[in-house]
């Protein structure tokens, strides 16, 4: 049996190559991962599921044959589905396929997919890690808590994680064959806003980008939302109801940006408070949501202060709660891309949607995605600037584009079509590292 599943999963100890379909096409960040290949620490990808960590593992594997690696010193294992041990598979490995012992095979590399899926891995990985410094690890995990749970102390040192995301939108763009000329977006606007739709709907996950809307739905729920929740979460946690998860989900998903209140969701869900909250920090370890906090220069007040709550995705949001009109798709959809931490409200309840900040740099952000754009609408940008400094803010419209101005103050509108000048005018703001252009 493992014989077999150890074949199928390295069919270049066959052929010298990596079946075509498993390839792929290459992300943006394959080249950073791939420099990781000469280090001797263990590299970790992380990220959800579905969104190419896998096809990276192959694209890897594929690149190393083409540097004429020995085909016999390059192993995969996927755990998803398997429940061998790893100590099986390795000794396999070094007396059916490497012929020798594992520290006398040279440089090995060893794939290991879904490793959070291996009882006690991160002890386990240790002691080949320490005992074979010829062995190269790379190993893959569905969720950042599943990751991290006991890895830092067991691996402390010895490993680099890259997070891997679903595509942003210029990738997306790559992946459709799309030209655009970024530097007259106004030129491609036709085909920029048609883009961005099947962008918003897709997620940035390549499987969905075929897929027609009905499909696409019964995706993210099934084979996404429902096995992370139903599946994975409970094969790591002490979970006594996974339901419970899943009705949390479609809470955020039918009240985007959800005022954080714990007592009044257990009120109505007749739970206890607690359950809630760590019910609540499951969804945000597995990354099925994404927390914002009410801005503060204290940190330590903005922890204690509400929170607002998104899914981590908004087709995770469409797909629990179609239709969604666009306006609240974009709100989403920009708090997603920004990895937004912040949102502020003030006593008197001016709010702002978004607050990034950089270097003490802090740029506020909302999202009017209607017809008509009036000066009053930009109030709370200028009552956030006037409180905590910064001589601009960025309006993200429908369509409007221009300048709001207020003594030495200036707001930014900006069509949410235009990408890349949204985030150009983002890093210019912050200092160039809190976007990416």
């Amino acid at each position: 049996m493992l014989q077999s599943l150890l074949n199928t999963f390295n069919p270049w100890w066959v052929s010298a190559r990596v079946p075509e379909e498993l390839v792929g096409k290459p992300r943006t960040i394959f080249g950073e991962i791939k420099s990781s290949l000469k280090l001797r620490q263990i590299t970790i990808l992380t990220g959800l599921r579905r969104v190419g960590k896998t096809t990276l593992l192959f694209q890897l594997v594929d690149a190393l044959l083409k540097e004429k690696v020995n085909p016999y010193q390059i192993l995969y294992f996927s755990f998803d589905e398997s429940q061998f041990a790893l100590d099986e598979i390795l000794d396999f490995y070094q007396h059916a396929v490497l012929q020798k012992n594992l520290r006398e095979g040279g440089k090995i590399h060893i794939f290991l997919d879904e490793i959070q899926k291996l009882s006690q891995w991160p002890e386990k990985i240790k002691i080949f890690y320490d005992l074979y410094p010829n062995i190269k690890f790379v190993l893959s995990g569905s969720a950042r808590i599943l990751l991290f749970r006991g890895s830092r102390e067991s691996l402390a040192g010895r490993f680099f994680e890259f997070p891997v995301e679903p595509l942003d939108f210029y990738e997306y763009l790559q992946f459709r064959n799309k030209t655009i000329d970024f530097s007259r977006e106004a030129v491609f606007k036709t085909t920029l806003v048609t883009e961005f739709q099947g962008f918003l709907k897709s997620g940035g996950f390549i499987e969905a980008m075929e897929l027609n809307d009905l499909q696409r739905l019964q995706y993210f729920k099934e084979a996404i939302l429902e096995r992370v929740v139903f599946k994975d979460i409970p094969q790591n946690f002490s979970v006594k109801k996974p339901g419970l998860l899943f009705q949390l989900l479609e809470i955020v998903a039918f009240q985007p940006g959800l005022y954080l209140d714990y007592k009044n969701i257990a009120n109505d869900l007749k739970m206890d408070q607690r359950t809630i909250a760590d019910y609540f920090s499951l969804l945000d370890y597995a990354l099925l949501v994404q927390k914002l906090f009410n801005f503060s220069t204290n940190k330590l007040t903005s922890e204690k202060k509400m929170k607002r709550i998104y899914l981590s995705n908004v087709a995770f949001t469409q797909a629990l709660h179609p239709p969604l009109e666009l306006p609240s798709i974009l709100e989403q959809f920009w708090i997603n891309c920004l990895k937004t931490r912040f949102f502020y409200r003030s006593p008197r309840k001016d709010e702002v949607d978004i607050v990034l900040e950089n270097g003490g740099n802090i740029l506020p952000i909302e999202i009017k995605i209607r017809e008509n754009i009036a000066a009053r609408d930009a109030s709370a940008l200028f009552v956030f600037l006037n409180r905590f400094g910064g001589s601009a803010g960025l309006m993200i419209t429908l369509n409007t584009e221009g300048l709001f101005e207020r003594n030495h103050l200036r707001v930014q509108l900006i069509p949410y079509w235009k990408y890349q000048t949204i985030l150009q005018f983002i890093n210019k703001q912050l200092g160039n590292s809190a976007a990416k252009a």
